[in-house]
């Protein structure tokens, strides 16, 4: 479930940044990684719970490693110009 969350946000974001190069798989994988290392993190803290801390950690997650995936596309593209 943590997979398919943060892949699905990945492809959200990488859509909506618009960024040259942060296409649809970037999102995909930078989105997946996120979600099942927030998902670990969440189940970690939260063992109890099922599955909302895990969601919401999978979800920061994700958005997390877009940020990073975009920041770094953006450097590359700024010392290639």
């Amino acid at each position: 479930m943590w997979i398919v969350l943060g892949a699905v946000i990945g492809v959200v974001l990488a859509s909506v940044w618009k960024l040259r190069g942060l296409a649809v798989g970037w999102g995909i994988a930078a989105g997946e990684l996120g979600g099942v290392v927030g998902g670990l993190i969440g189940r970690t803290v939260s063992p109890e719970a099922l599955s909302l801390p895990p969601l919401l950690a999978a979800a920061v997650g994700a958005v997390v490693a877009m940020v990073f995936a975009r920041a770094r596309l953006a450097k590359e593209q700024a010392g290639t110009v």
